[in-house]
């Protein structure tokens, strides 16, 4: 085979084994509904937008380990009652002047303060400040606990599309059923009305005919009406236009009963879904911020220490020379001997917020683990239920055979053909049903037990 015509085939194979959404061994067209739900949902950009924000709040806490520079600058006009020391100098400076008799020193001295102008450029470095450390913590544990938190809605995301194309398609296929049986309803109900008019049938047959055929057409716009609402509702957790299409796909390239039976270990489940549910995440995540906060507030024991340089210009006339600058450093050292207890009770305050959200762990983890027992139970009992629907079916499909054999021979009456025509359809509906109620509880299930990845 030539080589460009290999390369379609290759890519093809490549796309068909990469792991899909929810299942490594187990691909379904629903892969790609969902990968685009989680690609376009505006509810959980705006959410990856507020992680977004939180990283940017973690530079601005890293920041505050960096050295600051700072330019400042002052001009100021002087009145009232201003202190020149040039008036305490300048008489001292004359009378020495006179015992020399000579003008050494000089007399028109005019230092005023404070001084006329100022500029100065700061360089500020924290060389022991708790509280910067302990903030940049927070700042971390909030980005995380936010991070969780959207991940948390991925996962619930992705479940509410699953849920809404299975809505989607068993209204359809609920649809299609009622489109199939109208015909029949119709064609009995003509049957009736030229029997009544031969005189062979009473008028109670036409009336039962019509009302079968009125009942069935109801049901049928409902459906429709049904999936038309699923399809919206699918189209808006995507992000794309309401009245977009949606493709029905075949309920054996879904693969819900293969993925059950090949995740079907409840003790596996909860481990999975206490390893990895995100609200779990997001509560340690939390706690790991509470706990930063009671370091925080134990750091107003301790003192902070800061160093600082100072290099400016001052005086009283505007000028910028090396004989009216000045540098000047200082290590600055602040300590809160003591505030009326606030400090202790920002400390007791922190623990218990912490103890709280410990006990609001304790009680999500066991939710959890009963939302997982619950909706596998769910599951199993509605893949039960499957194998009855369809036992069910298939005595109400052999029996409409037989009726409608026998009606055609002039043995059975019209009421019998409704009546197993009638029980057929509720048999069909029934294992429709069924089948979907289980695809559901499946879905479920793997949400509740995080069994799905999200990458």
């Amino acid at each position: 085979m030539p080589l460009m015509r290999m390369l379609p085939l290759a890519l093809l194979l490549l796309a068909t084994s990469r792991p899909a959404f929810g299942q490594a061994s187990h691909r379904s067209p629903l892969d790609a509904l969902v990968a685009e739900g989680l690609a376009a949902n505006p509810a959980l950009r705006a959410r990856s937008l507020a992680v977004t924000r939180d990283d940017a709040a973690i530079e601005e806490a890293r920041g505050r380990f960096l050295p600051s520079l700072t330019a400042n600058a002052r001009a100021s006009h002087l009145s009232g009652a201003t202190q020149n020391l040039g008036a305490l100098i300048n008489p001292a400076y004359a009378a020495l002047n006179q015992l020399l008799g000579q003008a050494v020193f000089p007399t028109n001295i005019n230092l005023t303060l404070p001084q006329k102008q100022e500029a100065t450029l700061r360089l500020a470095q924290p060389l022991f400040e708790p509280r910067v450390l302990q903030g940049y913590r927070i700042a971390r544990s909030v980005r995380d606990a936010s991070a969780a938190d959207r991940d948390a809605q991925r996962r619930q995301l992705a479940a509410d599309i699953q849920t809404s194309y299975l809505q989607y398609a068993r209204a359809s296929r609920a649809a299609e059923l009622y489109d199939q049986t109208v015909p029949l309803l119709d064609e009995t109900r003509r049957v009736s009305e030229r029997l009544l008019s031969a005189g062979k049938v009473t008028p109670d047959n036409v009336l039962r005919a019509r009302a079968e055929q009125s009942a069935v057409v109801q049901q049928r716009d409902a459906a429709h009406q049904l999936a038309d609402a699923a399809r919206q509702q699918l189209n808006y957790l995507s992000g794309r236009p309401l009245d977009a299409p949606l493709l029905l796909f075949a309920d054996s390239l879904l693969g819900f009963d293969a993925r059950f039976i090949a995740r079907e270990d409840v003790a596996a489940a909860q481990a999975s879904a206490q390893a990895r549910r995100e609200e779990l995440v997001q509560l340690d995540r939390s706690s790991d911020a509470l706990q930063g906060q009671r370091r925080l507030a134990r750091a107003a024991y301790l003192p902070s220490v800061n160093v600082a340089v100072d290099y400016g210009f001052q005086g009283n006339t505007i000028r910028v020379n090396r004989d009216r600058d000045f540098t000047v450093a200082s290590v600055v050292m602040s300590w809160n001997l003591f505030n009326g207890g606030q400090d202790r009770a920002r400390v007791q305050q922190a623990a218990i917020d912490v103890q709280q959200l410990k006990a609001r762990r304790d009680d999500a983890s066991r939710s959890i683990a009963l939302q997982v027992r619950v909706s596998h139970d769910a599951a199993a009992v509605a893949r039960t239920g499957i194998t009855t629907a369809t036992e069910r079916q298939n005595t109400a499909t052999r029996t409409f055979e037989l009726v409608q054999r026998r009606y055609s021979e002039g043995l059975a009456t019209q009421l019998e053909l409704l009546d197993a025509r009638t029980a057929l359809t509720t048999a069909q509906l029934n294992r429709l049903i069924t089948t979907y109620d289980f695809y559901q509880r499946v879905v479920e299930y793997e949400r509740a037990a995080a069994l799905s990845s999200l990458e």
